[in-house]
């Protein structure tokens, strides 16, 4: 009876460590991750090797991103302030990131046409000196801002 649950466990086990060892994750980092995760989930196998998993591959994704459309510098400071905040979250640095390159391709192509030249460069200059590489936040309140004027000026 106990010899399946073995089987079982050490085929778990055998599954798991292969894919996270045969990452391109420095073993230290690996196990700093696979420390935070067993903690928050004892006992939860199937759990652990998910975000373990998830977590070896945003490593690895990331390690290889670097969009052309945005300026080496600038991409430099977007992951700098996200990597300092989520440190050993892959994940969440992948996701970010990406919103981040994301937003600051539609901020270099967003010209409303509707919006009087002048007032659209001011609506920009107040909100990106409030939130510098902070492209996110910069597109939805530039936006708000845009819609705003809109309505007001029908």
């Amino acid at each position: 009876m106990r010899m399946p649950v073995l089987v079982i466990a050490f085929a778990i086990i055998f599954d798991f460590l292969s894919v996270a060892y045969a990452s391109g994750m420095p073993e230290n980092i690996l196990s700093e991750v696979r420390a935070s995760i067993e903690s928050r989930y004892p006992d939860n196998y199937s759990m652990q090797k998910t975000l373990i998993q998830d977590q070896v591959k945003s490593y690895e994704y990331l390690e290889g991103y670097y969009p052309s459309s945005v300026p080496y510098d600038v991409f430099e400071r977007i992951k700098e302030k996200i990597i300092s905040r989520y440190t050993s979250n892959f994940s969440m640095q992948k996701t970010l990131i990406r919103d981040q390159v994301e937003s600051y391709e539609y901020l270099e192509n967003y010209h409303p046409s509707s919006v009087p030249y002048d007032v659209f460069e001011r609506i920009k200059e107040k909100i990106i000196s409030r939130y510098p590489y902070n492209f996110s936040m910069q597109k939805t309140l530039i936006k708000d801002q845009v819609n705003s004027y809109l309505e007001l000026n029908r």
